[in-house]
């Protein structure tokens, strides 16, 4: 018997000392799964990245006070403290003792205190209140939200989602070392899905609560927190938009019940995206994937309109097809081609500057019959259209890193398109046709002219940083590559005079009292939706304030019945009134 309880002692020994360090040949520590056994805890950050606007206003992860509550043996008070104690805290979440006590009794795992799917974030003293009852079972923990309740630029950041065929290909080393399992969240869309790769973190913060074989708190151990403690990660991505004008601007855009659009701000010195918003709204905590509303407008490409005009005066001035004194005669209609123009009863006599402001098709189907159809073409990608306009470049590892995620490069012509065809270049030089161009071209259209015919590549994340706000890596701002031989600096500050002319006595005569002097190009294309019926896209493009040009911005209401009233003009005017009243 005493050989025997030597041995029992041995192997206890073994267990508790030997076991405990990794000395088995499974490399079990059982101390450790012990404690696991005895663990119940709940993911309060799960360590991914955030993103913050240019001034470091946090536009993901906000941090909320919430009351954790852990399921624990006695589901209902044993005795009349506790009972007063329970009590106390139904009061302090106002909640009756009632709804309090069947929480507790339903409770299987840990939970943070919601209601209706939303966690409750506490007043300052409601804490101090719950900390003073020291109730075992509940714990006053930081909750990393990942969206705000009413999140803005929703459809730029995109949204998280578990995709596990997407985690295996494009994500194996993470895959293979355990860092990514195939339940993980990754970027589903937007800049979530362009910077997934520094977003990921290096582990969550959690908090558990410890308890015996019956679910009792363990005394000393009951809550603690558990986090990575490391001063460099989350990362931080600074994009490049001012929180308050993007707020400002979906505001505006819900105000005028604009159902479909977008509506891009461009900073006009380096063409910086100052804001991006894009109706109907999205709700990144509720993803309908067939619905489309995730889906960010403002990178689609879709007809433009009369804002093309833009690109075939710009050929017609730098190729000599007509000369500045030289007049055209347009009484509605071409004669041809089926063409009209928009005035039914004509314009009269214009010359083109006038066709610009005035905005005549027949001057411009006039004009088109003596370009080459390559030309179009050819000006278009001159002013950034028809190609992919988003910063481009390399980022640490990653070669040609795109910042814009799904960014359209829009078209002048499909490819089986006859590009010399009279009808086709007539249709073509209004923006119709095949002419497909994104709200971000347009505006960045807008601020090409402003550089003298240099393209600029908009940037919409500036830099990234660690979590001690040290810079990891900078997006300088920088050109679009590839492209033809800018226009002359004289034909662009000829072509931003015209759009004075706009709204001086054209098409944009509406924005006269705006707060800033402004000006631009109205556009109105005719499309055929998914059901097959005719609606029109309302655009207009622009700048201001016109002595000392800050902001160049495109807006687009999709989808219109071609008499409902034009929403475009209003949209632009309080779009510009908010970033004037915004900088004074």
């Amino acid at each position: 018997m005493i050989a025997v309880l030597v041995v029992l002692n041995g192997r206890l020994f073994w267990v508790q000392v030997a076991a405990s360090r990794n000395l088995t040949k499974h490399h079990i520590d059982l101390v450790e799964n012990s404690v696991i056994q005895r663990e119940k805890g709940i993911v309060l950050d799960s360590g991914r990245g955030d993103f913050f606007d240019r001034s470091g206003i946090r536009l993901t992860g906000k941090k909320l006070s919430v009351l954790t509550v852990f399921p624990v043996s006695h589901y209902f008070p044993e005795n009349k403290k506790e009972t007063e104690d329970e009590m106390r805290m139904a009061q302090i979440l106002n909640v009756s003792f009632e709804d309090w006590s069947r929480y507790i009794v339903d409770l299987k795992s840990p939970q943070v205190w919601s209601i209706a799917g939303h966690p409750v974030e506490l007043s300052e003293q409601q804490i101090q209140q719950i900390q003073a009852l020291q109730l075992p079972h509940t714990a006053v923990t930081q909750l990393k939200q990942r969206y705000n309740s009413e999140p803005i630029a929703s459809q730029l950041i995109g949204f998280i989602g578990q995709n596990p065929e997407r985690i295996t290909r494009q994500f194996t080393d993470q895959f293979h070392s355990g860092e990514l399992q195939l339940t993980s969240e990754i970027g589903g869309s937007g800049l979530e899905k362009s910077f997934e790769p520094w977003l990921q973190g290096i582990g969550s913060t959690s908090v558990s609560l410890f308890t015996d074989a019956k679910r009792n708190p363990l005394s000393g151990l009951a809550t603690r927190i558990f986090s990575p403690q490391n001063d460099y990660y989350p990362i931080k991505v600074m994009t490049t938009l001012d929180a308050g004008i993007q707020q400002k601007v979906e505001q505006i855009m819900y105000k005028l019940q604009v159902k479909e659009g977008a509506v891009v701000v461009l900073d006009t010195e380096n063409a910086d995206v100052v804001a991006m918003a894009t109706q109907p709204y999205f709700d990144p905590e509720h993803i309908d994937l067939e619905k489309g509303t995730w889906s960010n407008k403002a990178l689609k490409a879709v007809a433009p309109g009369s804002i093309f005009k833009t690109v075939t005066a710009a050929a017609a001035l730098e190729e000599h097809a007509a000369s500045l004194e030289e007049t055209f005669e347009c009484d509605g209609e071409l004669g041809k081609y089926g063409l009209t123009c928009w005035k039914k009863d004509g314009h009269g006599t214009l010359t083109l500057e006038e066709g610009y402001a005035q905005s005549c098709n027949i001057v411009f189907a006039k004009i088109a019959a003596r370009l080459d159809g390559e030309k179009l073409n050819e000006y278009a990608n001159k002013l950034g259209l028809g190609v992919q306009v988003g910063w481009q470049g390399d980022l640490m590892e990653q070669k040609d890193f795109r910042e814009w995620d799904a960014e359209e490069q829009g078209q002048v012509f499909s490819a089986d398109t006859p590009r010399q065809d009279g009808g086709v270049k007539a249709q073509t030089s209004i923006g119709q046709r095949d002419v497909l161009v994104t709200p971000l071209q347009a505006a960045n259209m807008v601020v090409t002219l402003l550089h003298e015919g240099k393209v600029s590549s908009p940037r919409i994340v500036k830099e990234l940083r660690f979590g001690n706000d040290r810079v990891m890596d900078t997006l300088a701002p920088k050109g679009v590559d590839g492209l033809p031989p800018s226009i002359a600096p004289g034909t662009a500050k000829l072509l931003l005079s015209w759009m004075q002319n706009v709204v001086d006595h054209g098409t944009g005569r509406g924005l006269k009292k705006a707060s800033w002097p402004l000006a631009g190009k109205s556009g109105t294309a005719q499309v055929i939706n998914k059901q097959g019926e005719e609606k029109v896209n309302q655009w207009f493009i622009g700048y201001g304030p016109v002595d000392k040009p800050r902001y160049a911005v495109a807006v687009l209401v999709q989808n219109m019945e071609p008499d409902q009233k034009n929403t475009s003009i209003p949209l632009f005017n309080q779009v510009m009134d908010a970033l004037a009243q915004q900088t004074q």
